[in-house]
């Protein structure tokens, strides 16, 4: 129910003065002065009755707050709880804004509130919403570097179209909550009147707090950087490049470059299956010029899921939309299975392009500590954090990169899925969980029929986890530069599968379009030919053989040198822990070794060195560290 207008409300007011600016314009750039202190300030635009900013008050006396309200029978009420409680470093401002820049100079504040403001539901009002990108990119302006603004309400389609328009803008998401009482910023929350009125009612409050960003990357040339941070090349490519110049420079014998994650032999060429370029040759022009489905081909798709699952029949609803490599996969599960502005979680040894994947759509990447003080899976830390994710969150994306995890070469054993399982099982049901399990390397791990084990054990899960594998066709059939790959779910009920059909083709349509004809075509001559296709797996094992002796001899020798690395079962990659990973790949290119930086180490392509490299390797990294 509104505030009813008080009698002889502007006489009523001249009692509180001191705490009133009538005439805010004539205040910017000076709004200190009107405090008894220069200490950093904060504004509320619609403060209503003051329980919230009187809080704050009463919290941070070390902080000045300007409160904006246009109701002075509503502003009244916050008057008498100020006076009562002797604030002395809040002032109000009875009124309304449109511009904030008119009342307030640049950087001049350190943070914004917005409480539970009118969410102006028509579409033709849409540009009075405080959180309308206009009015965004007004507070940026007003705030310092790296300052703030905290928006609540308790309206989801206000909340979903806020979230929309700080995309829109050089606003960095900070945090997020879609149940603010749930999550870890409950405990520091300050509430405000409607806050405690829609709380008893069992509302679930939004929370976001968006951060002003760099203003030295605002933009580009002529690019628009929307808030990215885009560096000037990719760090992996840009480590391959200049291996490759001191490999033209020096030759291959002098240069050992331990970057890409693509199969070559001893010389360093790329490994191309001889059984697969032979039926790609087949291809009749119509086989391969022809747009494929959004989704993919009818062959291709049915294909892929023996490519997947192998002998395998899940007892589920299985459904397969082609991607673009599994990087496409990653894409539309993130895309379709969270909500703009969530933290998609994955473990702190992590592929880097998981984060520009999920920040050009507008999620963050949430990081569980793998491994534990034993070296084993840490089921405490991924429990921890997928607790602490889902009291915020309606929707959580779940990243597992197993098999022969890229970048460490660990894969999960049945052990370590039960407790994946028990942890997403004992979950809240009142939430939706995506389990991406990324599968780029598994044909690559070593016994094939052994390293799909697992797959069956996904049904244990419960009705509210969806599991959803990403496969990619680079490694298993070297169709690197195909771009080829799918995204494959495993639900509980036939509506589920129709709907990730639908949302995953949709996804697609709006960003890739079609994938290649040629290499599903491929893919789908192979699986329809026995022979052939024991043609191709016979030629891969023994590819995969010679990379596992690779594997075998860096982790042999790691062990002569001393030198520790990350647990390692199989694949492409090993890594090592380093604290100061960017000053040592520094010292090793002047070696002529080139390997990638990582957040928490050095990663190691074995993928593309020989054995007697591998065996060499480990007693360069380790006095180089």
């Amino acid at each position: 129910m509104r505030q009813r207008k008080i009698k002889n409300i502007d006489e009523k007011l001249l009692a509180y003065n001191e705490c009133l600016v009538y005439e805010p314009a004539i205040k910017k750039g000076e709004w200190n002065k009107a405090f008894k202190t220069n200490n950093d300030m904060y504004l509320e635009i619609g403060c209503g009755k003051g329980d919230f900013i009187l809080g704050m008050a009463e919290k941070y006396p070390e902080r000045n707050f300007i409160g904006i309200e246009g109701n002075t029978s509503v502003l009244y009420k916050a008057l008498q709880k100020k006076r009562i409680n002797n604030y002395e470093n809040v002032i109000f401002i009875p009124g309304f804004v449109d511009d904030v820049r008119e009342w307030f100079d640049e950087k001049e504040l350190n943070g914004i509130y917005l409480n539970f403001s009118d969410p102006w539901p028509k579409n033709r009002l849409a540009k009075k919403r405080l959180t309308h990108r206009s009015k965004l990119i007004h507070y940026l302006d007003i705030l310092k570097k790296s300052s703030y603004v905290e928006f609540k309400t308790d309206n989801d389609d206000f909340f979903e179209f806020s979230v929309g328009e700080v995309l829109a803008v050089n606003l960095k998401i900070d945090f997020i909550s879609r149940d603010l009482h749930s999550g870890e910023m409950a405990e520091n929350n300050v509430w405000t009147e409607y806050e405690k009125k829609f709380s008893q009612k069992g509302k679930s409050i939004n929370y976001l707090r968006i951060k002003k960003g760099d203003s030295s990357m605002e933009d580009g040339i002529f690019a628009a950087f929307n808030g990215r941070t885009i560096p000037k090349e990719d760090k992996i490519f840009g480590i391959n490049t200049r291996a490759k110049k001191m490999i033209e420079e020096k030759g291959k014998d002098s240069v050992v470059n331990g970057t890409i994650g693509a199969l070559l032999d001893d010389e360093g060429d790329l490994i191309v299956l001889s059984s697969v370029n032979k039926t790609l040759k087949t291809l009749e022009p119509k086989e391969y010029a022809e747009y494929a489905p959004i989704a993919g081909t009818t062959g291709y798709r049915e294909a892929v899921k023996k490519a997947t699952f192998g002998d395998l029949v899940p007892n589920l609803f299985v459904e397969s939309v082609a991607t673009p490599g599994g990087t496409g996969a990653i894409r539309n599960t993130i895309a379709n299975y969270s909500d703009s502005g969530d933290r998609v979680l994955t473990s702190d040894w992590f592929w880097s392009p998981y984060v520009t994947i999920a920040g050009e759509i507008g999620r963050t990447i949430d990081t569980f500590e793998l491994f534990d003080e034993d070296k084993n899976f840490n089921k405490a830390s991924f429990e921890v954090k997928v607790k602490q994710l889902l009291r915020d969150q309606k929707r959580l994306v779940i990243i597992l990169n197993t098999p022969a995890h890229n970048p460490t070469g660990y894969s999960l054993t049945d052990e370590n899925w039960h407790d994946v399982i028990s942890v997403l099982n004992d979950a809240r049901g009142d939430r939706k969980i995506a389990l991406l399990i990324d599968v780029a390397y598994m044909d690559f791990a070593g016994d094939e029929k052994e390293y799909r084990k697992f797959l069956p054990l996904l049904e244990e899960l419960n009705e509210n986890v969806l599991p959803i594998i990403g496969y990619s066709a680079s490694k298993t059939f070297t169709f690197y530069g195909f771009r080829c790959g799918a995204i494959i779910c495993m639900a509980k009920s036939k509506e589920v599968s129709e709907e990730f059909v639908r949302v995953c083709s949709y996804s697609s349509r709006g960003t890739w379009s079609n994938c290649a004809r040629a290499p599903q075509t491929v893919i789908e001559k192979i699986f329809g030919d026995d022979m052939l296709l024991d043609e191709v797996s016979k030629e891969r094992k023994e590819y995969r053989d010679m990379l596992i002796r690779r594997g075998k001899a860096f982790e042999a020798e790691a062990g002569n040198v001393g030198l520790e690395t990350v647990p390692f079962d199989a694949g492409f990659f090993i890594s090592i822990p380093c604290e100061n990973p960017d000053e040592v790949c520094a010292i090793l290119e002047k070696k002529g070794v080139f390997i990638v930086p990582l957040a928490k180490g050095l990663r190691v392509s074995i993928a593309s060195i020989s054995e007697e490299k591998c065996r060499m390797l480990p007693k360069i990294i380790k006095e180089s560290m």
